[in-house]
């Protein structure tokens, strides 16, 4: 018998049947996609760390070209720059010069309080000093120095005028400009100073009333190459370092001082010693029996020649000098007249152990003339004494004379203080006039000073202090005049700078 079947139930089954297949078939199809599944992600994460790898590459590689960059930029800035300029054009500064100005640094130089120009390998200096003095004179006003050696007579109009005077002046201020430079042959160096001290006519007390104003003059201007100087400098004669400390502009009368155009050669001896030769300019002061005095002649045959020995150490120092003149006089009939004058100068001074005080001095003679001005003793400018007869009734040949100096400085400096010090100065000075002389006021044979003050020091650049002065002149013995004397008390100020 035929066996029928229900058409739905006949599907029903055959779903019942063909389902957990289906499943098992994904399974089955699930089990074997996986490994294909990580393969491709771990495909794409490899890829993606390449990708990333390469992009830092690229990165390290523009920072880098960046760097390089920057660089090639900083050393073009730090390089002048050249620009064609049209003449009389003038262009603005270009970034890159101001940043390669800007560059320059200033640095010390090889002297001292100095700087080194930027650009070059020269050290320059620029110093000085302002000098502020107030001065009360009650015998006579003597100007701005105590030239005890300009005093005039009692009972004259002259020292009446000007008694019992104050008065301020600054005119010894001072600015210096140094510089060195290095050389295959040695440093060459140069040194320019100036000061007010000019020449106003009619004298110191002539000076413009509105502003009190002063003529500038040159004090030095030489330049050195090695041993070789050449210029206006102080004589090679003198002695700076063996001298009173002193507020006064011209100090113990007669000592030594002048400044001179000149060619020097320095040669050093040993630790601390040296041996100089200098040829300096002639100037042949003398006075007449015409009642000239200090006058200058045009006769000048030959150079000065001075030589120098000094030493210095911890203990101190020396100075030995001496000076060669030929000294000419032309009189009014054509006739040249030469005499040889010669000079000699010692000096010393000693640091006392344990201690910053000293004590020293100078001592001269000779045919020194000019190498003492007036300022600081007698008028000893006139070196030769001309007997030439009067206007009326002339010589028919001039006779010359040499009128020798003597003198001799002495001083002591104590320090009370790491800020206050004083000093103590004594001079003299005495000149041989010739007996044909005339007698003259304006001579002084003898002059005697003595200097005393009290300097305090606040800071290291600043001086001030007091310092009182007395000094005496003995005049011709032909002029009938004893000996007389003058005071000072001054006070004053130095600020170095």
């Amino acid at each position: 018998m035929e066996r029928w079947t229900n058409p739905i139930k006949q599907r029903r089954e055959k779903k019942q049947t063909s389902l957990p297949r289906q499943i098992l078939c994904c399974a089955i199809a699930g089990l074997a996609a996986t490994p294909a599944a990580h393969a491709s992600q771990l495909s794409t994460l490899q890829a993606e760390i390449q990708n990333l790898s390469v992009q830092l590459d690229q990165l390290k590689a523009a920072q880098a070209q960046q760097a390089a960059t920057q660089a090639k930029q900083a050393k073009q800035l730090a390089q002048p720059v050249a620009v064609a300029q049209a003449p009389g054009v003038e262009l603005t500064p270009m970034k890159a010069e101001k940043l390669s100005t800007a560059a320059e640094y200033v640095r010390r130089g090889t002297m001292p309080h100095s700087f080194i120009v930027p650009g070059t390998d020269t050290s320059l200096s620029i110093g000085g000093f302002i000098n502020f003095q107030g001065i009360y004179d009650p015998t006579e006003n003597l100007g701005p120095k105590f030239a005890i050696g300009n005093l005039d007579p009692k009972g004259s109009n002259a020292r009446a005028q000007s008694a019992r005077t104050f008065h301020f002046q600054d005119k010894v201020s001072r600015l210096v400009v140094g510089s060195s430079t290095p050389s295959p042959y040695g440093n060459i160096t140069t040194n320019f100073g100036l000061d007010f001290y000019g020449f106003v006519s009619g004298g110191d007390n002539n000076q413009a009333l509105q502003n009190n104003s002063w003529g500038a003059r040159i004090v030095t201007a030489y330049g050195t190459i090695g041993p070789f100087l050449v210029g206006m400098a102080n004589s090679n004669f003198i002695d700076d370092p063996d001298s009173l400390e002193s507020f006064d502009n011209a100090g113990p009368a007669g000592l030594p001082a002048a400044r001179t155009p000149q060619i020097r050669y320095t040669m050093p001896l040993g630790k601390g010693g040296a041996l100089s030769f200098a040829l300096e300019n002639p100037q042949t002061g003398y006075q007449d029996t015409r009642d000239n005095i200090e006058a200058n002649t045009k006769t000048n045959p030959l150079p000065d020649l001075s030589v120098k020995y000094e030493r210095e150490g911890d203990w101190g120092h020396f100075q030995v000098s001496g000076l060669a003149r030929d000294l000419g006089f032309t009189d009014q009939n054509g006739a040249r007249k030469t005499k040889f004058g010669a000079a000699a100068l010692m000096g010393v001074t000693f640091n006392l152990p344990h201690s910053k005080d000293n004590f020293g001095g100078q001592i001269w003679y000779g045919a020194l003339g000019r190498y003492l001005p007036d300022d600081f003793g007698a008028n000893v400018a006139s070196v030769l004494a001309i007997d030439n007869g009067t206007a009326a009734n002339p010589t028919g040949a001039a006779n010359i004379e040499i009128q020798p100096d003597a003198g001799a400085e002495l001083f002591f400096q104590h320090w009370w203080t790491k800020k206050l010090r004083s000093n103590l100065g004594l001079g003299y000075n005495h000149q041989r006039l010739a007996s044909f002389v005339p007698a003259d006021p304006n001579n002084a044979v003898t002059t005697k000073t003595v200097h005393v003050n009290f300097i305090y020091r606040p800071v290291p650049t600043v001086d001030v202090g007091l310092e009182a002065m007395w000094g005496q002149k003995t005049f011709q013995a032909s002029t009938g005049l004893g000996n007389q004397s003058a005071w000072r008390l001054e006070a004053g100020g130095i600020w170095h700078f």
